[in-house]
């Protein structure tokens, strides 16, 4: 994260106590050993605390089909409403690091949840809730990115018509490097400023004893432990990794005489791929423009876009919710007639979330059922 927060209850120095008859227990929660981003939590009871941990299997995660590279489109909106936010995850384009899909959730969190291996990014394509966590209170809706670190254990309470599209990746996930000047501070020119980043509340912490699921996720398994106090017994916290969440309607697209390419738009990036958004915004004002996206292979990368809301002006049959893939070495681009139909035009009203993968992606059997088969002839017809 780009800036310091500060909250609740803090001894005066790291690593020591305020009151010897109330020692607060100390967590460093940080990513890449001792080096990366880190908060420190300070805990009314030993966070270690577990009365019992059991295994329960997971199903894998399979590539649904081996054929060849294509572009394609998933119709997303297709999807049933399933369990809940985490066993209602749909999955649907994977590689090594990155995992994209979608949870249309029908029923309430029951248990806590915390993901050991992988960082999470929610879109909130509808409804609204609140993120619970050791860290406080957030609220979200709709047009919401939710950042939440590996290792958080939250608990999410949403609406019942909520919708969510989500990237886990393996590596952290962060604001690009080239929107921070050398103190760490987002510089002007970007398409967010620090103003615009919704950090949590911290509550008073819970002193409620019983029993408390917290589903760990290990990627190929769940370990769920039992506690007998709740996991929320923070009293105070300060650092640079926590939660965060910030609103499309905020952010400030950035456009040009000629057409801007997509790194323009990038909203996070990571090792494994880069998150762009594209968003109402004026076009182009060269004269002669034209304000749409041209040809290219992405020679390097796998794109996937998934359409939130508003005229795709360069796709055919796209509607809200649905996803494409367009793989590398195959050119791309404006389907027939599109390029014409742009031209005089002043701006877009399209919400949609581009995440570029540098990995190939494999499609899951989910994917395959929710496939436009003709989508590949789109640009000859």
């Amino acid at each position: 994260m780009s800036f310091y927060v500060k909250q609740g209850e803090l001894p005066e120095s790291r690593h020591t106590f305020q009151d010897p008859e109330r020692i607060l227990k100390e967590e460093l929660f940080g990513e890449e050993s001792f080096d990366g981003p880190y908060s420190l939590l300070y805990h009314e009871r030993e966070p270690t605390r577990v009365k019992s941990i059991t295994r329960e299997n997971r199903p894998s995660l399979e590539a649904g089909s081996e054929e060849e590279l294509r572009h394609r489109h998933i119709k997303g909106f297709q999807l049933e409403q399933e369990g809940d936010l985490i066993y209602g995850r749909n999955y649907l384009m994977f590689n090594r690091d990155v995992f994209l899909g979608i949870s249309k959730p029908k029923a309430k969190m029951k248990s806590f949840y915390r993901n050991a291996f992988m960082e999470q990014v929610f879109y909130v394509q509808k409804g609204k809730g609140k993120l619970n966590s050791s860290f406080g209170e957030l609220e979200l809706r709709q047009g919401d990115y939710l950042y939440i670190p590996k290792g958080t254990t939250y608990i999410m309470e949403y609406s019942p018509d909520a919708e969510f599209f989500f990237i886990e990746s393996r590596e952290r996930v962060s604001i690009p490097q080239r929107y921070l000047n050398m103190y760490g501070q987002i510089k002007e020119g970007s398409p967010y400023y620090a103003r615009d980043i919704r950090y949590p509340r911290l509550l008073p912490p819970s002193n409620e004893t019983g029993n408390f699921e917290v589903l760990v996720d290990f990627h190929d398994y769940y370990l769920k432990e039992t506690r007998d106090q709740h996991p929320f017994d923070v009293a105070g916290w300060d650092g640079y990794l926590y939660p965060w969440a910030i609103n499309t309607s905020l952010m400030a697209p950035i456009v040009g005489k000629l057409h801007q390419p997509p790194p323009v738009h990038e909203t996070f990036s990571s090792k494994g791929f880069m998150l762009g958004t594209f968003l109402p915004r004026k076009y182009d004002f060269h004269p002669r423009a034209i304000p749409i996206s041209y040809y290219h292979s992405n020679i390097d990368t796998d794109e996937v876009l998934f359409y939130s809301s508003g005229n795709f002006m360069s796709r055919k049959g796209i509607s809200e919710g649905s996803l494409t893939l367009h793989v590398r070495g195959l050119i791309h681009g404006p389907q027939p007639g599109a390029v014409e139909g742009a031209i005089g035009k002043e701006g877009t009203d399209e919400v949609a979330v581009m995440v570029e993968a540098y990995e190939p992606l494999k499609l899951t059997k989910t994917a395959m059922s929710l496939e436009d088969r003709d989508y590949m002839s789109s640009w000859y017809k």
